[in-house]
């Protein structure tokens, strides 16, 4: 029991010491991505409640995004010194709404997605409404919050959801959890029965890159010039079984990972 409250001081003393010079960088990176947090979250938790009779699931949910985007996910990876390269956007119709299904490496996952899509609507679990400043924007703002753990709540939190905002593009991390490896796990199949009840077309998004740059855990070890690759497969339309759907869109992801020149880099 010792060990464990032990383990992350020690750890992080350890950071400091085999690196000085990355380690104070990467604090510095880390308490202004927590105060910008902080800032952008209670302003927009603010607005958001301000607004909660007047505004519609879809305006606030597009007023939150918009704001995450340009003065959070954006304002983060910059200072962060992240380089994105993005393919395949013009592979999709974007007039219509879609169950975008990526893999998890690392937290910069969710800063990507929001800073590249004009507008989206993620599927987080019910933990997030602890944090302080994004737990009230988000459970403010549109978002579909479920318990993984309660199957029955989940799926009907997102139907409820899609009955509020059916033309949002739903975002799942489909594994459930960041890699602890950098490999792909297996999916949860969630994302496909939506896509199947609303005959949404499915997006496949590789992200590549990301665990190296920042893996589970370790946010003292951030890279310096970090480049990460998203790549966003060709619409899969939700035919067949729940399971076989699963199994192909991992499939469609796992493949565009190993053709990825950064799902590998050292």
């Amino acid at each position: 029991m010792l060990l464990d409250y032990l383990k992350f001081p020690v750890w992080t003393l350890w950071r400091f010491v085999a690196n000085l010079p990355l380690a104070a960088r990467n604090t510095r990176i880390m308490l202004g991505a927590f105060a910008c947090t902080l800032r952008v979250g209670f302003r927009a938790a603010r607005v958001l409640e301000s607004k909660q009779e007047l505004w519609s699931e879809r305006t606030k949910g597009r007023y939150l995004w918009r704001v995450a985007r340009r003065f959070w996910a954006r304002w983060i990876l910059e200072r962060a010194e992240v380089s994105i390269e993005v393919e395949g956007l013009d592979r999709i119709d974007w007039t219509r709404p879609h169950v975008i299904v990526a893999n998890h490496q690392s937290t910069l996952d969710i800063l990507l997605v929001v800073a590249t899509l004009d507008c989206g609507r993620f599927v987080a679990k019910k933990d997030v409404l602890a944090y302080p400043a994004l737990g009230p924007a988000v459970g403010a703002g549109g978002q579909i919050v479920v318990d993984r753990k309660d199957h029955e709540q989940a799926m009907m939190a997102i139907r409820r959801g899609m009955e509020l905002w059916p033309e949002s593009n739903l975002v799942f991390f489909a594994e459930g959890t960041r890699s602890r490896s950098g490999s792909l796990g297996e999916f949860k199949k969630g994302a496909f029965a939506i896509a199947k009840e609303n005959t949404l077309p499915i997006v496949p998004l590789a992200i590549s890159g990301t665990f190296d740059a920042l893996p589970k855990g370790s946010l003292l070890r951030l890279r310096r010039r970090s480049q990460v690759r998203m790549e966003f497969g060709e619409e899969i339309y939700p035919h067949g079984e729940v399971v076989a759907l699963a199994d192909y869109t991992r499939e469609v992801i796992d493949h565009m990972l190993d053709r990825s020149p950064r799902a590998h880099a050292a």
